[in-house]
């Protein structure tokens, strides 16, 4: 998988969708307000903002494994001094100075290539009888977006640039990610796939989140000069089976106990 960074300012500017997914599980979470919470994978930190709204009285480490995703979230953050704690670090091997009471992680998971590895690092981050909740990609995600483009990816003048389509993320099942999360630890309370199809309005916000979310790694492959007619047959080819921009997410949802 190529390594290619993230550009954390438009990824704030249009991951809409994300948000609003983050911002509904934070609500389902059970808070007294002064735990200490691992958000894993903070991105921008536009979430993790709304985490801390939930904990007047405790603390977020914020951890990420992008530095562009961290510069955002620190500058977003900063203001909260004392109540955030910053982490550059993969999630399939970090350590944290002091174990959290829970984890939440929104959107993120599927980035990560070792799964096994990451539920390890997790639990041993995790107080005993501690909590993980997390929505992230799973099996089916986007397999029609992934589909559109690599059918135009084969094409000329693109197939020239793009040797092999890799679009970064894998997406898990539930049987897979139960048997990985109880191996490192952790009791699983629900682990279920849920539809998801965010739709945009305006073709340049929609081409825009394809830029910058889901074609990021092979954009990255093509000269500037053929990025926007790319980004254009995949949008029209939408347009025409789906009737609008929408995106195709399945997301897998798991809450545990440490």
């Amino acid at each position: 998988m190529s390594n290619v960074d993230w550009n954390a300012v438009a990824y704030d500017n249009i991951a809409d969708p994300m948000f609003e997914w983050g911002v509904a599980n934070i609500a389902k979470l059970e808070l007294k307000g002064n735990e200490r919470v691992l958000d894993a994978g903070c991105g921008s930190g536009r979430v993790t903002e709304e985490l801390l709204k939930r904990l007047p009285s405790g603390e977020a480490v914020a951890l990420d494994f992008s530095p562009q995703m961290m510069e955002q979230a620190r500058q977003r953050l900063s203001k909260l001094g004392a109540h955030v704690e910053f982490v550059e670090a993969s999630l399939q091997e970090f350590a944290l100075e002091r174990p959290v009471d829970g984890v939440f992680s929104n959107a993120v998971f599927h980035w990560v290539p070792d799964h096994a590895m990451m539920f390890r690092s997790l639990h041993r981050a995790v107080k005993p009888g501690g909590w993980l909740v997390a929505e992230f990609g799973g099996v089916g995600n986007l397999a029609k977006t992934l589909q559109r483009a690599q059918f135009v990816a084969k094409a000329a003048p693109f197939a020239a640039h793009i040797k092999e389509f890799e679009a970064g993320p894998h997406f898990e099942d539930v049987a897979s990610t139960r048997q990985r999360m109880e191996a490192a630890g952790f009791t699983v309370d629900e682990a279920e796939l849920c539809i998801r199809l965010p739709r945009f309005e305006l073709r340049e916000r929609y081409e825009m989140f394809l830029q910058t979310v889901i074609l990021r790694q092979p954009m990255a492959e093509l000269p500037e000069s053929l990025r926007p007619e790319f980004l254009e047959q995949v949008s029209r080819m939408t347009l025409q089976e789906e009737g609008a921009y929408i995106f195709d997410y399945v997301r897998l949802n798991v809450r545990a106990t440490a």
